[in-house]
């Protein structure tokens, strides 16, 4: 843009703190800020001198990266995040340090995620430790080698608050004892998220842990130490962790026993693998509950108990295993605003199928965000799309369907669209206000879905797979 044509542009006339505002809004959501061409902050410096200036004058701009390193290009091939290439993985040592140079000290969020055998870049981790200082959040997914690289940086971390550390190897050496010094060294951690297989050896138990924690998401198995476990009761893993209100645990050859007394905490988040261990648990804050369902009785006998309201419910259902009464769930929960329902693969049924009680919208009225995933063959459009239209007669404002591609079917006829009129139907929905994202195979409903934002507490996860999972186990 021309001199001339800036001087008369009223939007290169607004004050300096207004375009800063503006521009930290143009962020992600999540604040994984990807260093893209097409993306903010680097689009927005690119723009025009004044804006450049603006862009590069703003520290909370570049106070988050999010790096991946992985084998797999994008579809389209054109629009490939710079950290993919294996020609430009030198260069991203050099742009992190340019980038953590213009967020003048502000508390960093970084997130290097590695694919399987793809180390990161040799000194990354040395320009990362420059400024352990300002760690605020930190997620990560890498090898054994690059953790042990990682675990050397001493610390302090004074501002670390939220911490994820994922082991992609088989084996993770580094968390079998849990000497971890961003663990140890971080007096103000709150959320700390360990998806690798955790082990505490037997005389430690929790207090490797700090109690501060507000937010915990780890694996535990019976051999992770008797003093977290004892009796397949939850009791003094909650007692350790008095200001806990988030948790996720997977259990693991985890003894449930029928508890003469159900363990109480103040929770307003859970997440677990096994619905047995409702049989532990009364909740009575509880709000966001994500679930593997077996049993429909068991969760409305846990809501009965604990009495709590919840708002959102996240259903994972092996329909090999059982037929959940997904009616009787939903009428446990009236109160619920956002409902996700997973289906694994069924050769009978469709996940559309076993949301057919939805279809009577007095089943959970106040019912504004729903979720379908799925692993099928074929999706269901149809079925999906006149469900979307009488839900939002009733209040529905957002709607997702996500189907994973299953074998042996060609992945090729999970890239046909939909029917026009189907689409057709989809486009009126949107342009009465309806928020729609629909993804199948290579297809996405609309073009951009699949770089939309996620939805109230939800979180698409860091990875390149799906995993929808509550926000407040995600570090960012």
């Amino acid at each position: 843009m021309s001199e001339g044509q800036a001087n008369h542009d009223p939007a290169l006339q607004l004050p300096f703190e207004l375009i800063s505002s503006i521009f930290v809004l143009c962020l992600p959501l999540r604040r994984r800020v990807r260093p893209r061409p097409d993306r903010a902050p680097v689009n927005l410096a690119s723009v025009c001198r004044r804006w450049r200036a603006v862009t590069i004058g703003t520290p909370e701009l570049w106070t988050s990266m999010s790096l991946k390193f992985s084998r797999i290009k994008w579809p389209d091939g054109a629009r490939q995040p710079i950290d993919t290439r294996s020609d430009t993985r030198s260069r991203c040592v050099d742009l992190m340090d340019l980038w953590f140079t213009r967020a003048a000290g502000r508390p960093l969020s970084i997130s290097l995620i590695c694919a399987w055998r793809i180390p990161l870049p040799g000194g990354l981790l040395d320009v990362m430790a420059a400024y352990h200082e300002h760690w605020a959040r930190i997620e990560l997914a890498i090898s054994s080698e690059d953790f042990l690289a990682f675990n050397g940086i001493a610390g302090p971390f004074p501002v670390l608050s939220t911490l994820s550390i994922t082991i992609i190897d088989a084996q993770p050496p580094g968390l079998t004892r849990l000497n971890v010094n961003s663990i140890r060294n971080s007096p103000n951690l709150k959320s700390l998220e360990l998806p690798t297989h955790t082990r505490v050896p037997h005389n430690e138990g929790l207090a490797l842990f700090p109690r501060s924690l507000t937010a915990a998401c780890m694996r535990l198995s019976s051999g992770t130490g008797s003093t977290a476990v004892a009796g397949g009761s939850l009791a003094p893993l909650l007692d350790h962790f008095p200001h806990l209100l988030h948790l996720s645990l997977d259990l693991f050859q985890f003894p449930i026993e029928a508890p003469t007394t159900r363990a109480q905490a103040h929770l307003l988040t859970l997440r677990l693998n096994l619905d047995h261990a409702l049989d532990l648990l009364s909740l009575p804050t509880l709000q966001s509950l994500h679930i593997r369902l077996s049993s429909s009785a068991r969760l409305c006998d846990f809501l009965a108990q604990s009495q709590c309201h919840l708002t959102t419910l996240s259903i994972e259902m092996n329909t090999m295993l059982a037929r959940i009464n997904l009616a009787a769930a939903l009428s446990a929960a009236p109160a619920l605003h956002t409902l996700i329902v997973a289906v694994t693969p069924s050769f009978r049924y469709t996940a559309i199928q076993h949301c057919e009680p939805l279809f009577d919208s007095n089943l959970v009225p106040r019912l504004r965000n729903l979720i379908v995933e799925e692993r099928a063959r074929f999706p269901d459009h149809h079925r999906w799309t006149e469900l979307v239209q009488l839900r939002a007669g009733v209040g529905l404002v957002f709607a997702e369907l996500y189907v994973h591609p299953v074998p042996p079917v060609p992945k090729a006829e999970h890239c046909l669209p939909p029917s026009q009129d189907v689409q057709a139907r989809w486009a009126v929905l949107a342009a009465g206000g309806m928020r729609l994202r629909i993804s199948a195979g290579d297809y996405t409903w609309p073009a951009d879905g699949k770089d939309a934002e996620p939805i109230g507490d939800l979180d698409d996860g860091f990875t390149d797979q799906r995993e929808l999972r509550s926000y407040c186990f995600s570090p960012f």
